[in-house]
């Protein structure tokens, strides 16, 4: 159970995208098994959400629904930044992030146009992609941006707790790491505003976001999402 009643930090991250992840009042309910797929749409060696999905997840910033698509037991298809640095654009219509797609950046796969993939463990040939990134952004990757390999050490986009559906963030704080994390970031970036925050503040979001990610990737158990695309 989690001991953290009172009122979320304020925004710690200078790159997480400002955009709500609930739904519009117009747009109906849908629960998570008929929202969040759990097969395969193929190309060639690729896994994919299916199509309709994807429109609708790259419309806004669902942090929650993306930490079930990075989860372990997770069949869609990863891809790796192999570019220094790339801008942010979702053609889709969407947020994109303030933060640019850095080498190694750990993604999930969402579509693909062009030429199918070729065997291989790097994605190459003209076309595109477009992806989904930690923080519950989509950005697009041209093909020689984009590799199959994952590095020693995948990266991953920074992401903001106060953007986490809050029935997650109680599943993540039962995690002991997690917990003491998220402790010392409160700590350390309470009362902060966005674009003050101190070098111990910036520490102690990474670390946060580090556990987040190491836990998840881990195979953490994670409730269905409130928010869902």
């Amino acid at each position: 159970m989690s001991n953290e009643s009172d009122a979320p930090t304020p925004s710690s991250s200078p790159t997480t995208p400002r955009a709500s992840a609930t739904p519009a009042a117009s747009e109906p309910e849908r629960s998570s098994s008929e929202a969040l797929p759990t097969e395969c749409q193929r190309a060639g060696e690729l896994c994919l959400p299916p199509r309709a999905f994807v429109r609708r997840l790259c419309q806004g910033a669902y942090t929650g629904a993306t930490f079930h698509l990075f989860e372990k037991s997770s069949p869609f298809s990863r891809g790796y930044v192999r570019s220094r640095e790339v801008r942010a654009v979702n053609t889709l219509g969407g947020p994109a992030s303030d933060a640019s797609l850095a080498f190694g950046e750990e993604v999930v796969i969402l579509t693909r146009t062009g030429e199918s993939v070729p065997g291989g463990m790097e994605v190459s040939g003209m076309g595109a992609y477009d992806v989904l990134r930690w923080d519950g952004t989509c950005a697009n990757l041209a093909d020689g941006e984009l590799a199959l390999r994952p590095p020693i050490a995948p990266r991953h986009a920074p992401f903001d707790w106060q953007y986490i559906d809050a029935n997650i963030q109680e599943a993540l704080l039962r995690n002991d790491d997690i917990r003491g994390a998220r402790k010392a970031q409160r700590q350390h970036c309470h009362g902060v505003s966005l674009g003050t925050r101190s070098r111990e503040c910036i520490e102690a979001d990474s670390r946060l976001e580090d556990r987040i990610v190491l836990a998840v990737r881990s195979g953490l158990a994670l409730p269905p999402p409130e928010h869902i695309p």
